[in-house]
């Protein structure tokens, strides 16, 4: 079954043109509100047995004009209308995983301030099987759960949506579920106490590197070629981070 026809898919694409073409941005935001929209009712119908639901802030989105606007965003519309029109189902659960990450960090560029995915129970693993599943100790775990890896807060002893195990293990979407988490820690603390846990995780990884850089702990590597790259992203991840805040309190 596909998720959006070739008909739909080309009025669409026309007016995204139009609305860059004459610089409109009630036509785009429009469409990204379309898009938008198709890829919830996508998620909320297509996924039953994984999410129940799915909640935005009571404010709705405020959008970016600018981001909105930009060449980037046209973009963004563009390759979720052709996701759309491609995408067969029913899907794998990493596809399903790729799909709500994606989501949620496109929802926070242009301008949201909250989502929440509600899963069913029977799709969430306690630390114990989400743990044995990756190969990893408890230990190990709660710290990629500080680095981003997904757990929710429920009543039970299940936390760990299931589709974080296969995604956690390529680079590019853990980097994703990182970024994510980095930006609700944002939207959660001042740029001074989010600078103060930067500086308490790197000190934590110069310690476990015994050297004060990334570049000089992995001279010999690149992310790409490492079995695994966790630290070697996490640690450059967070050098820039932390540069972009001193700039934005007002440092060189």
């Amino acid at each position: 079954m596909r998720t959006m026809s070739k008909v739909i898919y080309e009025l669409t694409a026309q007016s995204i043109n139009y609305g860059y073409q004459n610089n409109d941005e009630h036509v785009i935001e429009k469409e990204t509100d379309f898009i938008m929209g198709k890829l919830v009712t996508l998620l909320l119908s297509s996924f039953t047995d994984k999410i129940k639901g799915i909640t935005f802030d009571k404010n709705g989105i405020t959008f970016n004009t600018q981001y909105l606007l930009s060449e980037k965003h046209k973009k963004s519309l563009f390759q979720w209308l052709n996701r759309l029109v491609e995408m067969k189902l029913p899907s794998t659960d990493l596809e399903f995983g790729k799909l709500k990450v994606d989501l949620e960090n496109w929802y926070y560029q242009i301008g949201g301030e909250e989502i929440h995915f509600e899963y069913h129970e029977s799709y969430l693993l306690t630390p114990k099987e989400a743990s044995e599943l990756l190969g990893i100790s408890k230990v190990t775990l709660n710290k990629y759960i500080q680095m981003g890896l997904e757990s929710v807060n429920t009543t039970s002893h299940r936390k760990i949506p299931k589709y974080v195990i296969e995604l956690w293990k390529d680079p590019v979407y853990a980097i994703r579920m990182q970024m994510i988490a980095q930006e609700k820690k944002l939207r959660e603390q001042s740029p001074a106490e989010r600078l103060e846990e930067i500086n308490r995780e790197l000190t934590q990884l110069q310690i476990k590197y015994k050297t004060d850089s990334y570049e000089k702990a992995f001279k010999n590597f690149d992310g790409d070629s490492m079995d695994d790259p966790t630290d070697y992203y996490l640690w450059r991840d967070l050098e820039n981070e932390k540069k972009e805040i001193i700039r934005l309190l007002g440092g060189v």
